[in-house]
């Protein structure tokens, strides 16, 4: 609830986190790494070139929206871990117009986005899998007390460098 400044208690307008935005250097890369942890295609948004009828995202209106030029472009997928309608999604694109380097990340506690957190069911069996497939790994599953509550723990990296935590509650 939000004090409204005349007293009133506003409920606010947001309903739910639709969808979270990884931008990424190689979209069929980053697809494979977000499939082999557990998300599905939703939508695919990829599909580029002259046979192609999708528009370009500037054609779709979203350069303004964005605040990008007025020609950019690029590749999309939005991804979910559920088919129930109301699930979060993960939004990976690969900008083609304009094309970025990835920045250089400082540590986790820099301003900014962090890390995305996914409660999964076996934390040290997705980790090995993990390490079988060479991913950057901080740790093993470490297990922590946090909020009264008891979790598994680990972070990796994706195949930009986001850092991916998983977190499995041991029931008590």
């Amino acid at each position: 609830m939000i004090d409204s400044g005349a007293g009133k208690v506003d409920q606010g307008n947001a309903l739910q986190i639709f969808h979270v935005n990884f931008n990424c250097s190689d979209l069929d890369r980053s697809r494979a790494f977000y499939e082999s942890i557990g998300f599905k295609v939703v939508n695919d948004f990829s599909a580029t070139g002259p046979d192609s009828k999708q528009q370009s995202f500037a054609e779709l209106g979203l350069a303004p929206i964005l605040n990008l030029p007025t020609d950019c472009d690029g590749r999309a997928l939005l991804l979910a871990l559920t088919d129930q309608p109301r699930t979060t999604r993960l939004d990976l694109i690969e900008w083609i117009t304009p094309r970025s380097e990835r920045p250089v990340r400082g540590n986790l506690a820099q301003i900014g986005f962090g890390r995305l957190c996914l409660k999964v069911k076996d934390c040290h069996a997705l980790h090995a899998r993990l390490v079988q497939a060479g991913r950057t790994i901080y740790s093993p599953p470490v297990l922590l007390d946090l909020g009264g509550t008891r979790q598994w723990v680990f972070c990796c990296e994706d195949p930009d460098g986001i850092v991916i935590e998983f977190m499995q509650f041991v029931a008590e």
